[in-house]
């Protein structure tokens, strides 16, 4: 927050994006000031972190861009129309800023400058990211022991986790292996409460996460 002060922004908002299959609340709002009360209120009340297209967009493509220079998708839904333009009547000069984490956790932090739009080097809007990044680092390492990054499935489990990824029912997956349905769902029963999900295709998507599953 004061590395954002010192280059001009008057807002800053970070937001944690945790892993596929988390069971943590998506889109964590853990810093914002500065910005709009009407506007913080209404992208946190409807949880728009997970509708805004520009932040997919940031998150895919790497890089520091200012909010005015990041593409929007040509198809949008009447919710993320409403709400880039309800935005964009609210703020002026700013920044998108990615941030990449361990297991799959991400992050996004958003510096608003107001009306004057700073004329940043390729360089600087390198820093300024990097500052970002690293900052998106530290809250991680907060995280450390929650991530629950040691989970360890069996040979067995992550096989059948494996097959529901590749969209395989049970009774599918259970003559792939020649076993009983009753075995594949004990296997995904004991997945669930490593991984700490409630169904499959979740547990899937976390364990791919993870590093647990095998590519076929």
């Amino acid at each position: 927050m004061r590395f954002a002060s010192r280059i001009g922004a008057n807002a800053i908002a970070y937001h944690h994006l945790p892993s596929i299959g988390s069971s943590e609340p998506i889109g964590l709002n853990v810093i914002c000031v500065g910005f709009p009360a009407d506007l913080v209120s209404h992208f946190e009340g409807n949880r728009l972190v997970q509708i805004d297209p520009t932040i997919q967009e940031v998150l895919s493509g790497g890089k520091a861009l200012w909010w005015d220079d990041t593409a929007t998708p040509k198809k949008m839904s009447k919710a993320e129309r409403e709400y880039l333009e309800f935005a964009a009547s609210k703020v002026g000069a700013g920044l998108h800023l990615p941030a990449y984490g361990p297991n799959g956790r991400q992050g996004y932090v958003s510096m608003g400058f107001g009306a004057q739009k700073p004329d940043f080097s390729e360089a600087e809007m390198a820093n300024i990211q990097l500052c970002g990044q690293v900052a998106h680092q530290q809250y991680c390492q907060l995280l450390e022991e929650p991530l629950n990054s040691n989970v360890r499935l069996s040979p067995r489990e992550r096989e059948v986790l494996s097959w529901v990824a590749e969209g395989k029912s049970n009774g599918v997956i259970a003559d792939i292996l020649q076993v009983s349905e009753t075995s594949i769902i004990t296997y995904l029963e004991r997945a669930f409460r490593k991984l700490d999900v409630d169904n499959r295709v979740t547990a899937a998507l976390r364990a791919s996460s993870l590093g647990e599953l095998r590519h076929r």
